[in-house]
């Protein structure tokens, strides 16, 4: 089941932000967990869509080891391939690697290039369609974000902006340098990528496996425990996916966690950066898969300007 919609976020469920979205085509996915029956009601106030018919979506990111996959990915296939413009994940939680191998053997390159939002378990998505046919993959908040309104008004201005056209330049002021060669080096440039750390490291030896050699590498993730955040970055550096990046910069871990990021960036020969404007926290502030970064020093902190050529 396709969740075609026109979506105008000018509702008393949003008068926080009062953003129209109007004429924008939007079409909603499901692929990981699904959300309680009041977010439901809140998001189809919002779009106008039953999203919590699709049969797909679970509440429980334990029951999407359940779900009918082969279903599941025909409904995500039908929405890659639909001819909708923007494709809008519901929320994360879990299910969506079970169904990439399927998405990565089938063939998107002849239909509508879409623009893709989501975080969290949508990461190797992102990724995939970002990397195999440059779509324009936002990491942004998804509509559960949206429907719960839990996120700062920024998070939603800077992305509804960029989907309504009026801006294609993204900015992340104050960050903090973790090591001396973030403090010492000057201009960096590179193509953006990254997203939720535990989801990067599930791509580590698949076709769709994250590309970082020249790249700025934006990582977040949530609750980790320090041994386990440490025991993820060592498979990453093991892996050799720090060889190559340009700089990394973290964002939210939703506890305190400096200690291990430190540590890590004290013994790695690359820029390393710290920010709290995004992830799962109150701020998560879009990025744009292959944006042209560039990390430059504004005052005592740091800043990075994301290019990008819009929607398409």
């Amino acid at each position: 089941m396709n969740f075609k919609i026109l979506l105008c976020l000018f509702v008393l469920t949003f008068n926080a932000f009062a953003h129209s979205l109007c004429n924008l085509d939007i079409e909603i996915i499901a692929p990981s967990s699904g959300v309680c029956a009041a977010v439901y009601k809140k998001i189809l106030n919002i779009t106008g869509q039953n999203v919590e018919q699709s049969g797909i979506s679970t509440k429980s990111s334990n029951d999407q080891v359940f779900v009918n996959q082969r279903e599941k990915f025909k409904i995500l296939r039908n929405s890659l391939a639909s001819p909708h413009r923007i494709i809008w994940a519901l929320r994360g939680g879990y299910g969506l690697s079970r169904i990439m191998p399927d998405i990565v053997n089938t063939d998107y390159s002849t239909v509508v290039p879409k623009t893709i939002i989501g975080y969290s378990d949508i990461t190797p998505l992102l990724i995939f369609l970002s990397q195999k046919y440059n779509w324009t993959a936002i990491s942004g908040v998804m509509l559960k974000d949206v429907a719960q309104n839990d996120k700062s008004r920024d998070s939603y201005d800077v992305l509804f902006n960029f989907l309504r056209g009026k801006i294609k330049e993204l900015k992340m002021t104050g960050l903090t340098p973790m090591n001396n060669t973030a403090r010492t080096k000057a201009n960096i440039v590179g193509r953006v990528t990254g997203g939720n750390l535990t989801c990067i490291v599930t791509t580590i030896g698949t076709s769709w496996q994250i590309e970082t050699n020249n790249k700025i590498v934006l990582l977040e993730d949530v609750g980790l425990k320090g041994y386990h955040l440490d025991r993820t970055l060592t498979h990453m550096e093991n892996a050799g996916l720090f060889r190559g990046v340009v700089c990394i910069i973290f964002g939210d871990f939703s506890c305190d966690v400096s200690n291990v990021l430190k540590n890590f960036a004290d013994r790695i020969n690359v820029p390393v950066y710290k920010t709290d404007k995004f992830g799962h926290g109150k701020i998560n502030l879009p990025f744009v898969y292959n944006s042209l970064g560039t990390v430059t020093k504004s005052g005592e902190k740091f800043e990075i300007v994301m290019k990008t050529a819009g929607i398409g």
